[in-house]
């Protein structure tokens, strides 16, 4: 196996406690938390690897909030070798509750897959999408996981979707607001530079480009097409509006 590349978001351990005791109550033994975009073009801003969700990306991530250890290892062993063919990880799945349907384990690969699911005791599992305030584009993804068989699950769930739809948004607002720098997308997914989060970053703090050129040892004319570059990038009409949006993101402390 490759070696793990995503680290745990530094989340109090009680908020995760209380959050996997909250949700154990419905059948879900494992859950991890991310921050994905909607899968649709156009979208509010243009990084193509978030829309594509492809998994050799996605395993590349460099944070998540995850109930435990074992989660995170699994999550690492199917996106290595079997989301490629799952179809459920493709589908469009809507805003709210979304309980996957069973994968297909024919054939060798199929084998494989049923033993890994077996060795975490999964038998069902889905997402649950919601609404955040950080930006239009982006979802708050709670991927999550049950021993109970996918018709329980989901008789479970739809029993108490708005309870616990409420419950899931105050946990992401919490797991956001305390590692949002971290968990946005474009951070995570390394979809800039650390040279144009730099800039970025600078230029934030008041440093005019001729500033920021010497401070980095670039030229004007580069700095210039960084933020010229980010701007365009996140739909900024201006420097001030680019600015705003990197603090509302999370791309600035």
């Amino acid at each position: 196996m490759s070696t793990i590349q995503t680290q745990k978001c530094p989340i109090d351990g009680d908020h995760l406690q209380r959050a996997s005791d909250y949700l154990a109550q419905f059948g879900i033994t494992h859950f991890f938390y991310g921050i994905t975009t909607k899968v649709m073009i156009p979208s509010l801003h243009q990084f193509k690897k978030l829309r594509r969700r492809l998994p050799q990306e996605m395993i590349r991530a460099k944070c998540g909030v995850y109930s435990s250890d074992a989660i995170l290892t699994f999550r690492h062993h199917y996106l290595q070798h079997f989301a490629a063919t799952d179809e459920p990880y493709f589908n469009k799945h809507p805003l709210g509750l979304s309980v996957w349907q069973d994968p297909d384990l024919n054939g060798s690969k199929g084998e494989q897959f049923a033993r890994l699911l077996e060795e975490y005791q999964i038998r069902s599992r889905g997402v649950w999408h919601l609404p955040i305030r950080q930006h239009p584009d982006w979802l708050a993804a709670f991927v999550f996981f049950s021993d109970q068989d996918r018709q329980t699950l989901l008789e479970n769930l739809t029993a108490n979707e708005a309870d616990i739809g409420h419950h899931l948004a105050l946990y992401a607002a919490l797991f956001n607001e305390q590692c949002i720098s971290q968990l946005n997308p474009i951070a995570n997914f390394s979809c800039l530079s650390e040279r144009a989060l730099a800039i970025l970053r600078l230029t934030a703090e008041g440093n005019s480009s001729e500033e920021v050129a010497e401070q980095l040892s670039l030229t004007e004319s580069g700095v210039n097409y960084h933020l010229d570059r980010i701007k365009e990038l996140l739909n900024a009409r201006n420097r001030a509006q680019l600015i705003s949006m990197a603090h509302t993101m999370g791309l600035l402390d």
